[in-house]
């Protein structure tokens, strides 16, 4: 009798699965850009239209805005130079491009086109220049409740450094000074705090959050793999990294403020990138790239779980319950979702699928002490 009231219990357990702030459904996924070559989205304030980076007629990278149903294109910038790094503000668009004097510089323009202008007009770098061409570490984050804008630039001796700043260029100082280099800050959405990249004691890089004045400093990750990108809503950080450190596509991943929780978000498909929370926690904004490079902007369709209260202490999930393999180079990419026409059911949950593989586990165990049970009784009366 013992061990079908184990048995029972189990079961129990099973029925009543406690989630964590990083738990969500993918209800569909929709390609909002038909374009192969748009990149860099970020939503509006209102959260009803995107601003990118695409090229126009010419072959100049110009930032565009368009509705969230990928209706109303209209190009913000006429200019020849690159841009890259697109924040919409309250008060206007931000992007990186690049000066007259050849260094990176953020601009902000009016959603109209007009009032165009540099935030800073210093002799330093902002953004971080890597590997990657051209820099892709250069967003700009608001805080939601101040409207301080977060930044990276570089310090007297060349390392990345996170500035605050006013949207009118004033009041820049540096955030974090203990001697490492950080990069890649976004703020928490109730602006007391922020999530950037630095590098840890053995030089591998990992996602850090710090209080709103730079201290407070905490490690969230640990493994030895490329992070960047970290997006903090109200549902977890978004960030992109790889599924080992012999991977070649980027993935979205998501993690709990606290360090627990890392999952990764999108399993197919073969690079993801620049991820973008909305404000309601409904939906994530991010740039598709396929194998042979072209790049579509999409959204995920999420919906977040109901929270069921049980006495039992909540199980963290680890990267490896979601980890899935990166397609080989010469290997074709899995076919896009796209938008679930009306009427269709969307696509089941990862969540169900484990459901259903607990059940059946379950059950082949009950099947299994039942036996045992019956050939032990079988035994006993011999």
């Amino acid at each position: 009798m013992k061990v079908i009231q184990i048995i029972f219990c189990l079961f129990i357990l099973l029925l009543f699965p406690v989630t964590t702030s990083a738990d969500f459904t993918v209800l569909k996924t929709s390609v909002i850009s038909n374009d192969t070559g748009t990149w860099s989205p970020a939503w509006s304030p209102d959260g009803e239209s995107i601003a990118y980076i695409a090229y126009d007629d010419s072959r100049n990278q110009q930032v565009f805005t368009m509705g969230v149903d990928g209706s109303g294109k209209k190009p913000v910038t006429n200019t020849t130079i690159k841009k890259w790094g697109v924040t919409w503000l309250n008060e206007g668009i931000s992007y990186l491009s690049y000066d007259t004097d050849g260094l990176e510089k953020i601009y902000i323009v009016q959603p109209d086109g007009t009032g165009i202008r540099k935030l800073l007009d210093d002799k330093k770098r902002q953004g971080r220049n890597d590997a990657d061409k051209p820099p892709v570490f250069g967003e700009v984050s608001e805080n939601p409740v101040t409207g301080k804008l977060l930044f990276t630039s570089l310090d007297e001796i060349h390392n990345e450094k996170v500035y605050e700043v006013n949207i009118d260029g004033t009041g820049k100082k540096l955030v974090i000074d203990d001697g490492k280099r950080q990069w890649d800050p976004s703020w928490n959405p109730d602006g007391k705090s922020f999530v950037y990249v630095s590098y840890d004691d053995s030089n591998n890089m990992q996602l850090f959050t710090a209080n709103a004045d730079g201290t407070g400093r905490k490690q969230l990750t640990s493994d030895d793999v490329k992070k960047y990108d970290p997006n903090w809503g109200h549902d977890g950080i978004l960030f992109v990294s790889y599924v080992d450190r012999f991977a070649s596509g980027e993935k979205l991943y998501i993690i709990n403020p606290d360090g627990t929780g890392r999952k990764l978000a999108i399993a197919d498909g073969f690079k993801q990138k620049n991820p973008r929370w909305s404000a309601d926690g409904t939906k994530v904004l991010y740039e598709d790239i396929d194998i042979k490079g072209n790049k579509e902007i999409k959204i995920l369709h999420l919906q977040k779980p109901a929270v069921v209260q049980t006495p039992v202490a909540p199980v963290t999930p680890t990267a490896n319950d979601t980890v899935s393999a990166t397609p080989d180079v010469g290997q074709t990419p899995p076919e896009d979702v796209g938008v679930v026409p009306s009427g269709e059911e969307p696509e089941e949950s990862n969540l169900k699928e484990v459901l259903v593989s607990m059940f059946l586990v379950l059950a082949l165990i009950v099947l299994v002490m039942l036996a045992i049970l019956l050939l032990s009784d079988l035994f006993s009366k011999k």
